[in-house]
């Protein structure tokens, strides 16, 4: 695991392992520059540098936009269940 996911993760391992499975995640699944990104940080990028260049910063801000869009159609109940799944992933009490 990269020094920078676990300094993103302020030190916590289960986030910085999370955040690990979701880079991979893009880097399979994603689109054309949200693949390119990942394995580009996956391979020893700096993430920060990456998720705020030109070439990136916009595919990531559009994608988070559309969740953020999403979250805010979903019922409180849809959010709760969504927040339960997260801390369940991250081994958190709920």
């Amino acid at each position: 695991m990269s020094d920078e996911i676990l300094d993103i993760a302020r030190g916590d391992a289960s986030l910085a392992r999370v955040l690990r499975e979701f880079l991979e995640t893009l880097a399979a699944h994603g689109s054309d520059k949200t693949r390119e990104m990942a394995r580009d940080v996956l391979d020893g990028a700096s993430l920060r540098e990456t998720a705020t260049s030109s070439v990136y910063g916009d595919e990531i801000g559009e994608a988070f936009d559309e969740f953020w869009t999403k979250y805010q159609k979903m019922s409180p109940s849809g959010r709760n269940e969504l927040d339960a799944a997260a801390r369940q992933r991250l081994g958190e009490p709920e």
